[in-house]
């Protein structure tokens, strides 16, 4: 199955990328902190992100040149929490290259995740629209609340229920999903706040799916976190088996829900997420329904 964005979409996302390069073009004074900068610029990987944020303007009728700010902003946030998680856990690649902490230091690398944060509130503010800055104040407040829930998990001082597992994603992954399609929305014209709010739920719960999968392959490929959907479960006292099951089945039953609120958000043009939904979540798990 392939994937088909409208040729206006791709168009938008070829801005996005524009915009984003002209970032690296600042005159930087320190070396260090150009190469920093410039690394997941150049290095990009599938802008998931911000394609939704167009994708969902798109759909809505929103202004695509409002939207291309609003995304260039989400994958500002997006590349500065990578910086930052490259130095919280010690990551040595990502991508298939080095990561910047690895090349230039830890230090680079967090100052590069501020000139990320700064341009973020630039695009935004840009955008006109005063709904979008707010949001994305809020996601990144989100996202620093997950990083610091996980790793008060993670070094072992609390121990993790299903319902923690589901905070912890749901603002460290989903949070900027969410804001993604969100900030998309707000692009449209009268765009009512019954259809933010299922805009916002499709986003939430599309971020949610993207980790529960990630946490299903990595234990299959006993590359397992100890955040992670089926670790919860065989700590709770269930078998290997019976985990992935349990696993499974609540991917399956959000994946559909997400789809049939797709469906009643988009109406005839959900078919273009429908695609998106089958082709980055379920046809790398199928197997296993």
């Amino acid at each position: 199955m392939s994937l088909k964005l409208p040729d206006v979409v791709v168009k938008a996302l070829q801005d996005v990328v524009n915009e984003l390069v002209k970032i690296c073009k600042f005159s930087y004074v320190s070396n260090m902190l150009y190469r920093s900068v410039s690394h997941y610029i150049y290095n990009k990987g599938k802008l998931i992100r911000p394609t939704l944020t167009l994708l969902t303007s798109y759909l809505l009728d929103g202004d695509l040149s409002k939207a291309v700010k609003a995304a260039v902003a989400i994958e500002c946030v997006h590349i500065a929490t990578l910086l930052q998680d490259d130095v919280f856990d010690h990551h040595t690649h990502r991508r298939g290259t080095y990561t910047p902490r690895y090349l230039y230091g830890d230090n680079y690398s967090i100052l590069a995740s501020n000139v990320f944060i700064a341009k973020a509130v630039e695009y935004s503010v840009d955008t006109g629209i005063r709904e979008i800055p707010i949001e994305i104040s809020k996601t990144a407040l989100d996202l620093s609340d997950g990083e610091a829930l996980e790793l008060e998990y993670r070094d072992g001082f609390k121990n993790i229920k299903l319902g923690d597992y589901f905070t912890i994603i749901r603002k460290k992954t989903a949070s900027l999903i969410e804001a993604s399609m969100v900030v998309g929305a707000y692009t449209a014209y009268n765009v009512s706040k019954s259809t933010i709010d299922r805009v916002r739920i499709i986003g939430r719960l599309l971020g949610m799916l993207y980790q529960i999968r990630d946490d299903i392959h990595d234990f299959l490929e006993d590359n397992m976190e100890y955040i992670n959907i089926v670790n919860v479960f065989i700590r709770s006292g269930f078998s290997r088996d019976e985990a992935l099951r349990k696993s499974v089945k609540i991917f399956e039953k959000l994946f559909n829900y997400v789809k049939d609120l797709t469906y009643r958000t988009f109406h005839t043009r959900a078919e273009i997420l429908h695609t998106i939904l089958d082709v980055h979540l379920r046809l790398h798990i199928v197997d296993l329904f």
